[in-house]
């Protein structure tokens, strides 16, 4: 079979490669791939600014169907909708262990998820984004009902994260990007933004005009944006939340899931003198969190359609990821097995 494959260090370096259909162990199931998601750190391990083990089959966002199973596996059954944890016993999923950038892949059965088989695998293929999301804004931190909530960045994982925040109770919610996100803004405002900012017009003065001088309560900063010289994302972050200068501190949460590749420059004054809690956010709970999320997308409570805005096939993967790169879609799927095989 073909495969999408980061075959060495250095820049660039991704290659399909002719590879063996996956052997499976006794306590793993092969799963035929529907849809595998472009996900920016696939963009960085191209660019040699994310960690993986090459040679690696890229990919950590998918569907599929239980193609086969070995002989001691027992909750999944061939021809399951399935998808997955990427945080196997043996490496991560499309990172330091194959993933679904081909037509099977091969995991645990401990990681294995099942969906409802009239369940749409597009939008199955976005579990780990909000699995993630649920992590951040559920478990690591808490967005809580009246809270006025900053998200800064536009793609799939803000956007996500704002249709979360609106779950949770938020009473409004503002939605940060640059003049080239205007698509992503749009569709955010579609998803139930209440308020669109554009990073170059100063944000942080109308959120604090928004909230009364106060600053937000919550702040997801999912953006990465590096403006020239400026790493603007997170410094909006900082600049818009809620500041208590007397008294009880961390009144402005701010949660971080942006990855920059590099070392970056910020003005972190107002993290001191404002007293604000910030809280690095990566992966989830195991299982709990897994749960929560397959349960959460198979009730339909996200709009994923407005985000979907690409699909293509593996030999199609230069064209994903330079639109992702350049603002095209929102989020890419890459199909190995084609378009529409089911």
């Amino acid at each position: 079979m073909k495969a999408l494959r980061k075959m060495k260090e250095g820049k660039g370096n991704l290659a399909i490669e002719e590879v063996p259909i996956p052997e499976i162990k006794h306590d793993e199931v092969l799963m035929k791939v529907w849809a595998a998601g472009v996900c920016g750190s696939d963009l960085l391990i191209e660019d040699d600014k994310h960690f993986y083990k090459a040679p690696v089959t890229l990919a950590h966002e998918f569907s599929g169907v239980a193609y086969k199973v070995g002989k001691e596996v027992k909750k999944i059954k061939e021809g399951d909708y399935i998808v997955g944890d990427i945080e196997t016993p043996t490496g991560w999923l499309g990172v330091t262990r194959d993933g679904a950038y081909a037509p099977y892949m091969s995991m645990p059965e401990k990681v294995c998820y099942t969906v409802p088989k009239d369940f749409n695998l597009d939008h199955a293929t976005l579990t780990e984004l909000v699995t993630a999301i649920v992590h951040i804004m559920q478990e690591r931190t808490s967005v809580k009902a009246d809270d006025f909530v900053v998200i800064v960045g536009p793609g799939p994982m803000g956007l996500i994260g704002l249709q979360f925040a609106k779950i949770r109770g938020a009473t409004k919610v503002a939605l940060i990007g640059l003049k080239k996100d205007k698509k992503r803004l749009e569709v955010g405002k579609q998803l139930g933004a209440d308020y669109i900012l554009y990073s170059d017009e100063h944000p942080e003065k109308k959120i604090m005009d928004l909230t009364g001088g106060k600053g937000a309560d919550y702040v997801l900063e999912c953006a990465g944006a590096k403006v020239g010289d400026n790493i603007v994302g997170v410094q909006h972050a900082i600049d818009c939340a809620k500041r208590a200068y007397e008294g009880e501190g961390g009144k402005g949460v701010i949660a971080f899931i942006s990855l920059w590749g590099e070392p970056i420059t910020l003005n972190v004054d107002q993290v001191s003198l404002g007293q604000l809690s910030i809280h690095g956010c990566w992966s989830w709970n195991g299982s709990d969190t897994w749960q929560r999320a397959v349960d959460l997308v198979t009730r339909n409570v996200f709009n994923f359609d407005p985000m979907i805005t690409g699909r293509y096939e593996l030999d199609e993967w230069k064209t994903a990821f330079k639109n992702l790169r350049d603002g095209k879609d929102i989020k890419a799927l890459i199909c190995p097995n084609g378009r529409d095989w089911l």
